[in-house]
């Protein structure tokens, strides 16, 4: 699965409140397009601004995981 969007979706779904920055309200459109951003940054190895770095690395680790669970299902 190569498609962004597709991958977005799934990742968006594993999303908790806990995880938005403070005062981001839990559920909207405001969430949603923040980790989308977020996200097709890290999908396609763009570089976020230094104070949005840390809330890169969230779609960046879940990538990985993505990537290395392929990797895992391919070899088998």
């Amino acid at each position: 699965m190569n498609d962004p969007y597709q991958l977005f979706h799934l990742f968006y779904q594993d999303v908790t409140p806990d995880m938005n920055p403070p005062g981001m309200k839990h559920r909207g459109d405001a969430m949603y397009h923040f980790w989308r951003e977020r996200f097709i940054n890290a999908f396609l190895g763009i570089e976020e601004p230094c104070s949005m770095r840390s809330w890169g690395e969230v779609p960046q680790m879940w990538l990985k995981g993505i990537k290395r669970g392929q990797n895992i299902n391919n070899f088998n």
